[in-house]
């Protein structure tokens, strides 16, 4: 008896620009996919579409697309089915539409061999070569060993910026959920997201660390053991003293907020004590601002390309040349904690 004829791969497609999204149909059909649904992102309800039906979903990353933050993250946090993010449109040539047809059905594959319990992690495919994404095996030269003062939220002497978009809070979770609350740095997160989702990314940051999570707030400096929010309709500044202003001002970029702008104040305000991370993201924004923290003498790192979502702003960071070290958010917790770790019985 001969065997049964394979089901041809079901894939959703979403695609918010119609000529890219019509190419990629055609690209997936003509590769004898079975392309189930062709969606704009405000379309697609990701609870309603399960494994019983799609075998993987494709997310095309557009300017259109890119604007949607806030459904991209409950894309991420709600689906069941595994995301494919493509970034870069749809450039010419079979080998590309292979190699993505070939991603495609791996991912697939490896979401059936798993539990039903378990969701695939999203990946990404970009049409230009990633960069090369090695973590560092340097150490720094010298370990910062800080003794926080008897203030558990005094000014802060050390200052990370932690830059992210699509992909970032899940990451950021994973960060901060594995430092030590008795951490003497400031965090300054700017993370691109909707103004209404600001106080509720705070609120969930600020269940899975011991550090205090809150938005920015105008006259207040940047403190240890604290973690600020960068508005999303207002420009943040920092006096020459670290004392926060929220500016009726323009950004730059098409993303809110400016995370280059963001590093770039930090880096001016603290100079050899202000350093950055760059996390899951799409585009480049991050990449100008870690190059000033650098030159200031600060510390770059980023999160390595294996565990973001997307990695193009980590990726476009470590193209700088800027970044000492790449890692999982779980790596970079550990990395922060042992070299800025506290003396022993300091609280």
């Amino acid at each position: 008896m001969a065997d049964a004829m394979p089901r041809a791969l079901r894939v959703a497609l979403i695609a918010d620009q119609a000529a890219q999204g019509k190419n990629l149909k055609d690209l997936l059909e003509a590769g004898g996919l079975d392309v189930i649904l062709d969606q704009a992102i405000g379309e697609y309800d990701p609870q309603a579409v399960g494994t019983d039906t799609v075998d993987v979903l494709l997310v095309n990353l557009d300017e259109d697309t890119s604007h949607e933050m806030e459904r991209l993250e409950a894309l991420i946090e709600f689906s069941s089915v595994p995301i494919l993010f493509n970034e870069g449109g749809v450039p010419g040539g079979g080998g590309w539409g292979r190699k993505l047809i070939a991603k495609l059905s791996s991912l697939a594959q490896a979401n059936a061999a798993q539990t039903k319990e378990h969701v695939a992690q999203p990946v990404e495919v970009a049409a230009s070569e990633t960069a090369n994404t090695a973590r560092s095996t340097t150490p720094r030269p010298a370990l910062r060993v800080i003794t926080p003062g008897s203030d558990p939220t005094a000014p802060a002497q050390t200052v990370w910026v932690l830059g992210a978009s699509l992909g970032g809070p899940q990451a950021l979770k994973q960060f901060l959920s594995k430092l030590p609350e008795n951490l003497p740095i400031g965090f300054v997160i700017a993370q691109h997201i909707g103004k209404p989702f600001v106080p509720l990314l705070a609120e969930q940051l600020g269940r899975v660390t011991g550090l205090r999570v809150m938005p920015a707030e105008e006259g207040r400096t940047v403190r240890a053991r604290e973690v600020i929010l960068v508005p999303i309709d207002r420009r943040f500044a920092l006096t020459a003293v670290g004392v926060v202003e929220l500016r009726d001002e323009p950004t730059r970029g098409p993303y809110k907020p400016c995370i280059d702008e963001v590093m770039e104040e930090v880096a001016r305000c603290y100079g050899r004590n202000a350093n950055a991370i760059v996390f899951s993201g799409m585009g480049e924004d991050g990449a100008l601002g870690a190059a000033a923290i650098s030159a200031a003498g600060g510390q770059v790192w980023a999160q390595d390309a294996t565990s973001c979502v997307i990695s193009s702003m980590p990726d476009a960071t470590r193209r700088r040349g800027v970044v000492e070290f790449s890692g999982t958010p779980e790596e970079l917790a550990l990395r922060m904690e042992t070299q800025f770790g506290v003396q022993a019985g300091a609280s």
